[in-house]
């Protein structure tokens, strides 16, 4: 096909594997802050259930 011949194929073709790159750096980017945070956030709460005073048990 003359057409497609030339510079366009292979421009095509990289432009479309540096996007394709560039969104799963993205998500992978995304995914890795969601977790760290949903890690931090457990900590934290971890860390204020036990910095908060335990009811001490009566004892009869």
């Amino acid at each position: 096909m003359v057409f497609l011949a030339g510079e366009w194929v292979p421009a095509w073709l990289g432009m479309s594997a540096t996007l394709l790159v560039a969104a799963l750096g993205v998500v992978g980017l995304g995914w890795w802050v969601l977790r760290k945070d949903a890690l931090n956030r457990a900590a934290e709460e971890a860390e204020l259930a036990a910095a908060e005073p335990q009811p001490k048990e009566a004892h009869h």
